[in-house]
C-alpha cells in the first residue's frame, strides 16, 4: 500500500483578519458594558493655558508653568510676553468662557481679568505674570 500524504493545513490571511477583528468587537463591547471606560473620559471641566512671562526676568514663564501644572492645570505653551511691563498679573479669556475665568481667577489669586476671544483660540486661557507673582496662590 502507498501510504498517503499528509495535507498541510494553511490558515488563510482573510481569515486571520476576520478573527481578530471579531475579537476586537468583542473587546470594544465588553468595555462598553461593563463601564471601564467611564473613568477614562475627559473631564467637562478640562482647559488648556498659556503662561507668558510679563516681567523680563529669566525663568518667570517656566517656574509658573511648573507650579501650575503640580496643581493640575494644563499649560500648554510657555513663553514671553510682547512687552515686559505688565506691574500686574493678568488673566486673558481666549474663548468666552466667563466661568472658567471666575474659577482660575479665584484659585490663582488673579484680580484682572481681561476678555480677548480669538477666532481659533490656541488655549482657553493666558496667564501673563507680572511683578506681583509673589501674591499669586500657586500652591497644589
Amino acid at each position: 500500500m502507498a501510504a498517503r500524504k499528509k495535507k498541510k493545513r494553511t490558515i488563510s490571511p482573510a481569515a486571520v483578519i476576520i478573527v481578530l477583528a471579531l475579537l476586537l468587537m468583542g473587546f470594544s463591547i465588553a468595555v462598553r458594558w461593563s463601564g471601564i471606560g467611564r473613568n477614562l473620559s475627559v473631564p467637562e471641566d478640562s482647559f488648556q493655558i498659556e503662561v507668558l512671562n510679563g516681567t523680563g526676568e529669566p525663568g518667570v514663564a517656566r517656574e509658573v508653568t511648573m507650579r501650575l501644572r503640580s496643581m493640575g492645570i494644563d499649560v500648554l505653551l510657555e513663553g514671553n510676553a510682547q512687552r515686559f511691563d505688565y506691574r500686574e498679573t493678568v488673566l486673558v479669556d481666549r474663548k468666552g468662557n466667563p466661568e472658567l475665568m471666575k474659577k482660575l481667577s479665584r484659585r490663582l489669586g488673579v484680580s484682572r481679568v481681561i476678555i480677548q476671544i480669538q477666532e481659533r483660540p490656541r488655549v482657553d486661557a493666558t496667564l501673563v505674570v507680572g511683578w506681583d507673582r509673589e501674591r499669586l496662590r500657586l500652591q497644589p
